[in-house]
């Protein structure tokens, strides 16, 4: 398969992470004891990037049937969203390298009996299949020896619903499988117009969640994924540029969808120790 990487876009959201925004209560164990509980890759390596000036690094996501996955450019942080499906605002704490040190990450799950499948669906900061991310939660108790804790307070959330109106969100063709790999999927803003690919509702939630800073929670009911592009109708001032920020509650009107506003809680993993990982 052909490794994922992060295009270059003007305007885009992908350095946004796209993550589901979902909260992470059955989490909230001894961080210690749930390393043991939680199913683990059955090899693993995290390695640091070159840090060297002039070294390149793609920074990118593989998912493969049989639960393999490489990661690649990603801070501990990030890699913490990924592994919990969290945003980044949701998760606070640690020490500055935390944010700034880059690692590679490769991880093969246990061979079974019969062979088990894994959901291959994935973006460039999202797992779609839940063992894959319970596998990744454990390798970074054990390697970064990660202690967290999890605070939980009432605040304003959103609610992403159906609007009534109908909808014009077309299954998914995956068609840039060929490109970018199986399973591949993703949602930004590029020059005029919005890009929604092969992305599921929970995963447009998790973007909405970037853009408004607050948590927004799926509540469509549409299973699958969707591909959708959308025009950013142009400035009344010509000298002024499309703004797709700005633009994104119409994109969601476009779509047959809305936020609601609502309140929820809002919970945070609060990093309270790690460690750089000893080189494997």
């Amino acid at each position: 398969m052909q490794a994922s990487s992060r295009r270059t876009q003007l305007h885009s959201l992908r350095a946004l992470p796209l993550l589901f925004a979902l909260p992470v209560t059955a989490l909230a164990q001894q961080p210690d004891e749930g390393a043991k509980q939680l199913p683990q890759f059955e090899v693993a390596t995290i390695k640091p990037i070159d840090p060297s000036p002039g070294v390149m690094h793609r920074i990118g996501t593989n998912v493969y049937p049989e639960g393999r996955i490489r990661i690649t450019t990603r801070s501990l942080k990030s890699l913490i969203c990924m592994a919990f499906q969290l945003t980044d605002f949701q998760v606070a704490g640690g020490e500055e390298w935390m944010d700034k040190e880059k690692f590679d990450v490769e991880g093969k799950a246990p061979v079974s009996s019969p062979p088990v499948q894994y959901d291959v669906r994935h973006t460039n900061l999202d797992l779609a299949d839940p063992r894959l991310r319970e596998m990744l939660q454990a390798l970074l108790i054990e390697r970064f020896h990660v202690k967290y804790h999890i605070e939980t307070r009432t605040g304003p959330v959103y609610l992403l619903e159906k609007s009534g109106k109908s909808t014009p969100l077309k299954p998914s063709q995956e068609a840039y499988a060929k490109v970018y790999g199986n399973g591949w999927g993703d949602v930004g803003a590029a020059g005029d117009r919005w890009n929604l690919y092969n992305t599921s509702m929970s995963q447009l939630a998790a973007v909405a969640s970037q853009v408004l800073r607050k948590p927004v929670l799926d509540r469509t009911g549409m299973e699958g994924a969707f591909d959708y592009r959308w025009t950013i109708p142009a400035p009344d001032d010509p000298s002024q540029t499309r703004n797709f920020l700005n633009s994104f509650p119409d994109f969601i009107d476009a779509m047959g969808l809305k936020l609601t506003k609502s309140t929820g809680p809002i919970e945070t993993l609060v990093i309270d120790h790690a460690e750089r990982p000893s080189v494997n």
